[in-house]
């Protein structure tokens, strides 16, 4: 019977000992890394940002976490600060708002001097571009279009006195945006009125204004029966998406960009355009479009 206590007390105590060692061993390891993907506070911003966090996750053990800022000066900001790891971004918005330089029409040239010159001046990388370019447009409802026999964006100085123009805050102060439009084309529209980005469609739609800035892969267009006027001066520059990633954050995972790299191309002007629009219009999350999307294409 003493001998049956003692062969429990031993084994309780194993027992114990062996949780405890467990408990400890566990608590030694060291937590994953964590990373931090960034994205402005539009819909595609956030489906490119969730691409990123997901291609990684699947593909190594980091922890990667998605923060929004509230436009490009924020977001850039944070990245050379090392607060954010990585973004999207857009080969014209670089050009023109970072490096400060007149818009030019070629992609390639484009992306080549950003490239480079985010690399010397700031010890940023730019990885391959993604496949599409969301350039920006005018819009306007298709009704009124057909009525004023609106195709161009020159169409609309025959009217421009008499409409109301409705853009995202950002628009009306970016140099690539309605300040240098406006020198390009002449315009003098009756208002200005600035939104929220997800304001300015219904904006639109509803009547409260008569043309709004718009992304040309934004799938409200058509939802909305909107027509995207053609820049017939060329004053919008190529705005192809690209990640952009801290030098510094590469050379602790250089496994990157080899990762995002398998997005190189993938993504056209119509896939992208469709995936706002299973978001803004149908209601799925970030999460549901950017892995249905990476699965579709065989990178999960």
């Amino acid at each position: 019977m003493n001998i049956l206590k003692n062969n429990r007390k031993k084994l309780t105590f194993i027992t114990v000992a062996l949780l405890v060692f467990t408990m400890v061993l566990t608590a030694c390891q060291p937590a994953g890394d964590s990373i931090t993907v960034g994205a402005k506070n539009f819909t595609e911003s956030r489906i490119l940002a969730t691409m990123f966090q997901v291609l990684i996750q699947e593909s190594t053990d980091l922890n990667v976490n998605v923060t929004e800022f509230g436009g490009t000066q924020l977001v850039f900001g944070a990245l050379q600060t090392g607060d954010v790891d990585l973004y999207p971004e857009y080969t014209g918005t670089a050009y023109t708002v970072m490096l400060e330089k007149e818009a030019i029409s070629d992609p390639d040239e484009t992306y080549d001097i950003v490239k480079t010159e985010f690399k010397e001046g700031y010890n940023l990388i730019w990885l391959d571009q993604l496949g599409f370019n969301n350039t920006y447009t005018l819009t306007v409802r298709e009704q009124m279009a057909e009525e004023l026999g609106l195709e161009t964006f020159s169409d609309l100085l025959d009217h421009d006195e008499d409409l109301v123009l409705g853009a995202t805050f950002e628009f009306l102060e970016r140099p690539d945006g309605y300040p240098g439009l406006q020198e390009a084309y002449g315009f003098n529209f009756a208002d200005e009125r600035g939104f929220d980005p997800g304001l300015t469609y219904s904006s639109v739609r509803n009547g409260e204004v008569d043309v709004i800035d718009g992304f040309s892969t934004d799938g409200r267009i058509p939802a909305f029966n909107l027509v995207a006027l053609e820049d017939d001066q060329n004053f919008f520059p190529p705005y192809y998406a690209a990640p952009v990633v801290n030098a510094e954050t590469l050379e602790r995972y250089p496994e990157l960009e080899e990762i995002l790299s398998r997005l190189a191309g993938q993504i056209s002007d119509e896939e992208m355009q469709e995936m706002n629009f299973q978001i803004d219009e149908i209601g799925q999350t970030e999460e549901q479009v950017a892995r249905e999307f990476l699965e579709s294409k065989g990178l999960l």
